[in-house]
């Protein structure tokens, strides 16, 4: 009898642990980082460039950058009704591997199969983490890792 007791309070014991684990384990795969698109989501899909995967995975990062610089990605700010030039707001800013590329355009010269990781910074962040920036007044940036080989 008492070895009976035994295996099942060790039975339940391992299935409630295997229960637990599943639960976990299932429910931390499907999160995806809303700041970074990966290789694999990357290559779940067709992407014509790096902007067809940035418009079609992570669409926010673009208004991110709108709302961070008070509506537009041009470089323009809107000062009571008229529009103002600003040469030191540059919006929005693309790296490719650590080096400064240009705005989101330049998103359209990367072919989609060079591109292993795409992470969207904000403005604070990038001022902080990426060369070249300067005294430039950014909305945020998107840093692209190129895949080797390509």
């Amino acid at each position: 009898m008492r070895i009976v007791n035994t295996m099942l309070v060790c039975g339940s014991v391992l299935l409630t642990a295997c229960a637990t684990t599943g639960a976990s384990g299932g429910g931390s795969a499907a999160k995806t980082n809303a700041d970074l698109i990966t290789t694999a989501e990357i290559d779940a899909a067709t992407f014509r460039d790096a902007y067809d995967i940035v418009q079609r995975l992570r669409p926010n990062w673009f208004t991110k950058a709108r709302a961070s610089s008070g509506g537009g990605l041009s470089g323009t700010q809107v000062s009571g009704s008229s529009a103002v030039q600003s040469g030191g707001n540059v919006g929005l800013v693309v790296y490719l591997d650590n080096a400064k590329m240009g705005g989101t355009e330049s998103l359209r010269d990367m072919s989609a199969s060079s591109i292993a990781t795409l992470q969207y910074m904000d403005a604070a962040t990038a001022t902080a983490k990426l060369p070249g920036i300067g005294s430039s007044i950014v909305s945020g940036a998107i840093v692209a890792t190129s895949r080797t080989g390509h």
